[in-house]
């Protein structure tokens, strides 16, 4: 699934991989109830460890982002508590346009298993990985430059993960797009994305119900369109700082752009890259009537968002946009 923002990403250490999903799973927060419930205090964030990152590209004048970063609970139902944790959700992405959530030891092995397969896999020889498409998935290889942001290559090198289903489904045998067999080059990569994506599904699953308690909306308002739904995994392997993008800059990966989808939910090594752009009031995002593609990559409204330890970003994606929740906002990369 995909909640939708803008936002840019410029590399500027070697090229490492970042883990990008539209779902997730989520780590324990108390809320047992007493005969007689006290008022529930407000969530308290959690304060993760920022890792050892070289800082903000060269050549952007950012503000270094302190994002707030959230403790999920195990199970949602309509409390005080969750209540809360949902407000404080929608709060954060309304001031910033993104936030943090704790991974639990279970999900950082399976990050970090996912994380050694990319590795393996980009590792491979071009010819290998080229071999990976599919024409009706539209799931697989994508090599560095082949991918276009306002009219610029982008210098990100990708695998896509869409609907992976068997040739006899319904879907697959009416030719729906995006939906069939991913082709996975070995097992060594499929088991360990499956699983993480597997997991990645029920921390989505978890935000959207504790984002309808923040919205005050009737339950369903936004996982009713997840049941079964188009989730689907984007593994992204970013370029060394030598690489140019075409307008002689060096650094950028992606450019200036909103992502598709309801809620997007990503993991990043240490390598610092992605810039959010903050809701403003005088900005509106509307990608049905204009692309956000390209917007003022070169302005000081970007916030760098520092690598850290152990968390998801989350944000929301265009479909958002399309809901009740105006929750959007720009992203670089």
């Amino acid at each position: 699934m995909s909640l939708a923002h803008l936002s840019k990403s410029s590399l500027t250490r070697p090229s490492l991989p970042s883990l990008i999903s539209h779902s997730m799973m989520v780590r324990k927060m108390a809320s047992a109830a007493a005969a007689v419930a006290p008022v529930a205090p407000a969530p308290q964030p959690h304060i993760p460890t920022i890792l050892n990152a070289s800082g903000p590209p060269p050549g952007h004048s950012v503000t270094v982002g302190n994002l707030q970063t959230f403790i999920l609970p195990d199970k949602v139902s309509d409390t005080e508590a969750n209540r809360k944790l949902g407000e404080a959700l929608v709060e954060a992405w309304q001031k910033d346009g993104i936030l943090q959530i704790s991974m639990t030891p279970e999900q950082h092995s399976l990050y970090k298993s996912a994380n050694y397969a990319s590795r393996r896999f980009f590792g491979k020889p071009y010819a290998q990985k080229a071999a990976c498409v599919d024409s009706q998935t539209y799931s697989g290889y994508i090599a560095s430059g082949e991918e276009l942001t306002d009219g610029i290559a982008d210098y990100s090198e990708i695998f896509t993960v869409t609907k992976d289903l068997e040739l006899d489904e319904p879907r697959v045998v009416a030719k729906w797009p995006c939906h069939g067999r991913c082709p996975w080059p070995d097992y060594e990569m499929q088991n360990p994305m499956q699983r993480y994506m597997q997991s990645l599904g029920g921390v989505g699953e978890t935000l959207l119900q504790l984002t309808e308690l923040g919205l005050g909306v009737p339950e369903g308002s936004l996982t009713n369109y997840t049941q079964d739904g188009w989730h689907h995994l984007r593994i992204l392997r970013f370029p060394a700082i030598n690489k140019t993008n075409g307008k002689g800059k060096e650094g950028r990966g992606i450019g200036s752009h909103t992502d598709y989808g309801l809620l997007v939910i990503a993991a990043a090594d240490d390598v610092g890259a992605l810039m959010i752009r903050p809701p403003y009031s005088d900005e509106n995002f509307a990608n049905w009537e204009s692309s956000a593609a390209g917007f003022r990559e070169d302005d000081e409204r970007w916030v760098f968002v520092p690598p850290a330890e152990n968390v998801f970003t989350v944000f929301p994606g265009k479909f958002a946009l399309l809901e009740q929740t105006n929750l959007a906002n720009l992203l670089l990369v």
